[in-house]
């Protein structure tokens, strides 16, 4: 109401001078300066549009722009700066608007100023620059900006002071510190030229490799190295498999395509005194389990070879001197990938690629979710031909499932319901000498129906690439592997932003960085940013930070990770310590089988196993930002590693007085094997979620494998995995109805949340279960499956039936009994279309652009939404937009009121499109629920 009495207030003093907008006060200024000066943004607008005068100036020079920023207003002056106001303008004392924003703190607005290219050394009467006046009030950031816009170092003021003693006059040591070593014009020009950006692309993008264990990843990466240049050397490296103990592993040579000599293998080879025996898969099928398996860990003698190796020294191709333990192996020091091996490859006629190759291996799964879902890169797919058909192709949908549910749809969407920037992805069938197991026929009708499943999110290679693992000499299938590559990272580098030029040179200062912090590589955002600054570019501003630390991860030389909880980032400077030993050792069996079956673990547990770190609580916070723990009293509760099961009475029939409800949180179809792997960081939510409790004496949370029981005073929430499903039982006083159905609502929207977090690509429905039932605590419960709910909100009824033919009240189904509750909801007929989630629009495009028998259904649809006007403008799109996503963005522009998910359904019902109008019910929100403030919520 304040807000609203000012506006008025000033429309007020605008109003009468929107005839004459230049009029001025006694004091000289005119309307344009009061509202400037005052804040009032849409006051200005309207004289600005009225023809005020930008430029004129009141009685002691000022301009709208000046008063503006004295006031701090940023977003009226960059208003007045887009309508063409004079940005130079000098007052009664010399400041120019620079001047203002510089001794104000004011970087968008300097930022701005100084692209429009004025000049920056302009002085006032006192002499002062904005360069002074920035050193003078502290504001590095703008003292950044200037350098960069050529001020000069040297002005002195009226009283001789240049901008570097007057920072040191007012004790800020940081600008003073900057300001010397920008002093040499040399130095200022090299440190300018840093920061713009190279014309050549990335040396490298990533080629991120999944498979189930036995695949033959590992060695398929080997075979993308072959050439036949060198044959010679694959040949000797297989007489020495087969012939000799195997001292190194075989990855860690790694052999550059314009020289045959081999790169020394890690030192950490000696340090950990073990070696690696590699084992060649068997031609035979019936030795293929075992040694596909040791195929996967051909390096687990030793760690892999580091992504993080400078490219000013080895060409960004190599391995580093590894100082921690390697991650735990079988007895034989032999096993599978171990969490994520990382390495930089240069494959022949292909170029060079940091590789990542995911673990097939299931418990590391619960963690891929930080390192998948950028589509700046190649995803290799790969499976073993050998296999059986049924279970290769199971596989193959395990993973494009997987890949799907990691990576965030992305606007525009396109024809028949694709995705902006689909993600590239190939698949690579292995196979062990002899003919191929699978014939062209079946590899064909088997890509046809993977790229017709999944070309609405992939940009999947419509060819299986068949690699012989036991080839001597390059193949054909690794020939085209390749080719694929090279033309895919070609496409993806020409579209990516060109890398700063003082990429390699932090680049090298990385590698110091990694030799200093060798026992646990990881620093904060604001450190790093620090460390940047003061030793490879003072000049480096937070955006030049910014763009440095995602071209150090699209080459995979670091690893970025993003705390929403503290608010403090980390930088992970050695992604394979990350990878293959934290992770590596975390899901080794040493962990994996403890004896802890609450999943609790101390911190000297943890100082035990990693002794190389100097303080645990560093690693368990990392761990913590991965959400794969939380804190619990003294200890940190791994839910992944819970292994106690949940106790027979933990939901006794004994509260025959209470209210029941509940549902159930299912995953889309063909994402049914998503809930198990989100599940245990579902339980780290609840726990992080019980310091949100305003009275934590009312609260507790007891956990186990799969299932939660938590309390909030009278009230008892039961959270477990059922099936493919989270299921939420609630129960508490009748009295509390209205409570239970916020504390329903609470933990329904945690669930959905935490899956969002994990898997953005994948869909959720809300099944509720029969309260009926619930209270009398049968084993399966009968379910309202979310088109039963819609269909009955679609007819206005109140009552549904469950699963089990059995007539419920949609107010004791949703609602615990509670009319006041009832009250808050609006249902999911009446929501705008407008608000339908892109995955839903996404599928709903998928069904209707394509032609039909009858013709187009988007084009019906059309004229059924009274939009036969806009089908030319629709179809002229092409196949580039969707014609379904903007006919219904047209829709809700134009009807508002009538541009209902209830009206929709019914045009789909009338157009005999009822699998669509299905699908609708599935992906709408049931309701949408508007809460008031309830006490002892959390």
């Amino acid at each position: 109401m304040e807000e609203e009495a000012k506006k008025k207030m000033a429309m007020e003093i605008v109003h009468p001078l929107e005839e004459e907008p230049n009029q001025t006060q006694k004091e000289g200024d005119s309307a344009l300066h009061v509202a400037a000066s005052r804040g009032h943004l849409e006051c200005v607008e309207s004289l600005v549009e009225n023809g005020a005068n930008l430029d004129e100036p009141n009685q002691n020079g000022q301009v709208a722009l000046h008063l503006a920023l004295s006031r701090g207003h940023v977003e009226i002056a960059l208003l007045l700066l887009s309508r063409g106001c004079k940005p130079n303008v000098q007052d009664r004392v010399g400041d120019t608007p620079l001047h203002i924003a510089a001794e104000r703190g004011l970087s968008a607005a300097a930022q701005t100023l100084c692209q429009l290219g004025i000049p920056v050394d302009v002085q006032n009467a006192k002499g002062f620059s904005a360069l002074h006046l920035a050193a003078r009030h502290g504001h590095i950031d703008i003292v950044r900006c200037l350098c960069l816009s050529g001020a000069s170092v040297h002005l002195k003021s009226n009283d001789g002071m240049t901008a570097e003693i007057m920072a040191l006059a007012q004790e800020q040591k940081q600008i003073a510190t900057l300001l010397a070593k920008v002093r040499p014009e040399k130095a200022r020009i090299k440190l300018v030229k840093q920061l713009s950006t190279m014309e050549g692309p990335l040396r490298r993008i990533k080629l991120k490799v999944f498979g189930h264990p036995g695949a033959g990843k590992t060695r398929l990466v080997q075979a993308l190295q072959r050439s036949s240049a060198s044959s010679l050397n694959s040949l000797m490296e297989s007489v020495s498999r087969r012939f000799s103990d195997n001292l190194f592993p075989a990855n860690s040579v790694v052999v550059n395509s314009s020289s045959a000599d081999p790169i020394p293998p890690p030192l950490s080879a000696a340090i950990n005194g073990g070696s690696a025996t590699i084992i060649m898969a068997s031609p035979s099928k019936s030795g293929e389990n075992a040694d596909s398996s040791a195929d996967e860990g051909i390096h687990s003698g030793v760690p892999s070879s580091s992504s993080t190796t400078s490219s000013s020294s080895t060409n960004g191709i190599g391995h580093r001197h590894k100082t921690w333990p390697c991650a735990e192996r079988g007895s034989a020091g032999r096993g599978p990938t171990q969490g994520i091996d990382i390495q930089n490859v240069a494959f022949p006629e292909c170029g060079e690629f940091s590789v990542w190759d995911f673990s097939g291996h299931e418990p590391f799964h619960i963690c891929y979710d930080h390192f998948v879902g950028n589509t700046d890169c190649v995803h290799l797919v790969v499976t073993r031909c050998s296999d059986d058909p049924t279970d290769e192709y199971k596989e193959l949908l395990y993973w494009l499932n997987f890949l799907k549910g990691r990576v965030t749809p992305s606007e525009p969407i396109g024809h028949c319901g694709q995705i902006a920037r689909r993600s590239v992805v190939a698949i690579a069938g292995t196979f062990m000498g002899g003919d191929c197991p699978i014939t062209r026929n079946e590899a064909e009708a088997m890509m046809r129906t993977l790229k017709m499943r999944f070309e609405t999110h992939f940009d999947i290679h419509g060819q299986l690439f068949l690699v012989d693992l036991s080839a001597q000499v390059d193949c054909a299938g690794s020939r085209e592997l390749r080719t694929f590559l090279a033309r895919q990272r070609d496409a993806i580098l020409m579209r990516l932003q060109r890398p700063l030029r003082m990429l390699d040179e932090t680049m090298a200062f990385m590698d110091q960085l990694r030799e200093q912090y060798a026992q646990f590589p990881c620093i904060t955002w604001p450190y790093f940013t620090t460390l940047i600054r003061s030793e490879v570019n003072p000049l480096a501003s937070d955006g030049h930070c910014r763009q440095l630390i995602q071209q150090l991860q699209l080459i995979g030389e670091v690893v970025y990770l993003r705390d929403e909880g503290s608010e403090i980032d980390f930088i992970v400077l050695s992604p394979d310590w990350l990878g293959t030993h934290l992770l590596g050792t975390l899901f080794s069996p040493r962990f994996a089988h403890s004896p802890r079956a609450s999943g609790r673990f101390s911190l000297e547990d943890f100082g035990a196993v990693f002794p190389e770190v100097t303080d645990p609580a560093d690693m368990l916070q990392i761990l913590e930002t991965l959400q794969l723990c939380c804190v619990a009293d003294t200890d940190f509760e791994f839910t992944v590693f819970i292994s106690a099961a949940a106790p027979q009475d933990v939901w006794l029939p004994n509260r025959p007085r209470f209210v029941y409800g509940g549902l159930r949180i299912k995953p889309a179809r063909g994402m049914e094997q998503t809930m198990q792997s989100i599940f245990p960081r579902i339980q780290v939510a609840l726990r992080r979620s019980m310091q949100d409790f305003q009275d934590p004496i009312e609260a507790d949370l007891a956990q186990w494998r799969y299932c939660s029981k938590m309390l909030s005073g009278k009230m008892e929430a039961l959270i477990r995995l059922v099936g493919e499903a989270v299921e939420i039982q609630i129960r508490g006083p009748p009295e509390m109805a209205t409570s239970c159905i916020y504390y329903l609502e609470d933990l329904a929207n945690l669930v959905e949340q935490t899956g969002a977090e994990v898997a953005p690509g994948v869909s959720t429905e809300r099944h509720f279960l029969s309260p009926a039932h619930l209270r009398e605590h049968k084993t399966s419960p009968a379910m309202f499956t979310p088109e039963t709910i819609m269909e009955m909100q679609q007819n206005e009824s109140l009552i549904i039936v469950n699963s089990e033919g059995e007539e419920e009240e949609f107010t004791d189904v949703v609602c615990f009994g509670s009319k006041e509750a009832a009250g808050l909801l609006t249902l999911g007929v009446d929501i705008s279309v407008s608000q339908l989630q892109l995955s839903a629009r996404s599928e709903l495009a998928a069904l209707l652009d394509a032609p039909n028998t009858l013709g187009m259904d988007w084009s019906i649809m059309a004229v059924k939404l009274n939009l036969t006007e806009q089908i030319p403008e629709v179809d002229s799109s092409g196949q580039s937009l969707s014609r379904t996503d903007q006919l219904l963005t047209e829709w809700a522009l134009h009807s508002p009121d009538s541009a209902s998910v209830g009206k929709l359904a019914s045009i789909l019902q009338e157009m005999g499109r009822n699998d669509v109008k299905e699908l609708l019910f599935r992906r709408v929100p049931l309701y949408l629920f508007s809460p008031v403030e309830q006490p002892n919520r959390h």
